[in-house]
């Protein structure tokens, strides 16, 4: 039985049995991700950590999981800096929640997984995708360095070699690759059968012991890449915004992305 668990501005949670499904709802600006849609996530992750959900899934309503930061938002005023860096480290830390959940994750995306939405799927234990997924990190072309602690996280789930080519190229990367890459875990022709199959394995499991086994893995990763890498993220975005050529590569990716209304 479905039930609605709560409503928040442009996301929404659903419980049916003990699935929780999160969905990102904002379909008309792509799911963008501003800060509203940031203190909507962190109330609902927030009462997913003591709910008697055993698996979580993430998903995003309408065409696309998540178009990433809303873009027109890219050039901000000089003053509007201190806002920033606490807007950073709150998506920082609403990442390391989703990945210090009890429950196991599941990303399951389709369309557009760009930017900062690239990052909410790495931040879950498991990641679906259908076939006309693509995830793309656009950062270096808007003139900014990737935040949130993403080099590490990436660097976690995909290696070196391939963080430097999704990062450092910002080119568009398909379902297909990125399963090759171990970016995604599945690619399904039905994105909500493929993704119920996972979740019914996972259901299978003994909860206690897959619960052990997740945070067993969590600190493995910890281990391996530690998010403290990622420590000067909002100096150096603070750094990139004051260089001129920066600003001009924003202006030029939005009007060329969105045009210019």
């Amino acid at each position: 039985m479905l039930r609605h668990h709560r409503c928040m501005p442009f996301v929404r949670a659903s419980d049916a049995g003990r699935v929780r499904t999160i969905t990102l709802d904002r379909p008309d600006r792509l799911n963008a991700l501003g800060a509203d849609v940031l203190g909507s996530l962190e109330e609902i992750v927030t009462s997913t950590a003591s709910s008697d959900a055993r698996i979580v899934v993430l998903n995003g309503a309408g065409r696309v999981f998540s178009a990433g930061a809303d873009l027109k938002d890219t050039a901000r005023p000089a003053g509007a800096w201190q806002a920033t860096r606490r807007e950073l480290g709150r998506w920082h830390r609403l990442l390391d929640a989703i990945e210090s959940l009890p429950q196991v994750t599941v990303a399951s995306v389709h369309g557009a997984v760009i930017g900062g939405a690239v990052l909410l799927a790495v931040a879950c234990d498991l990641r679906v995708a259908a076939h006309d997924a693509f995830f793309q990190i656009p950062e270096l072309a808007i003139g900014i360095p990737l935040t949130w602690g993403g080099n590490p996280r990436l660097v976690r789930e995909i290696g070196v070699p391939h963080a430097r080519d999704l990062v450092f190229t910002g080119r568009r990367v398909g379902a297909d690759e990125a399963l090759a890459w171990g970016l995604v875990n599945r690619v399904g022709d039905d994105l909500e059968s493929a993704t119920r199959a996972l979740v019914d394995e996972l259901l299978a499991m003994p909860e206690a012991v897959l619960a052990m086994t997740k945070d067993a893995f969590r600190a493995l990763g910890r281990t391996l890449v530690s998010h403290e890498a990622a420590w000067a993220d909002p100096d150096l975005l603070g750094g990139a915004r004051h260089e001129p050529e920066s600003a001009e590569a924003a202006r030029t990716y939005v009007e060329r992305t969105l045009g210019s209304g």
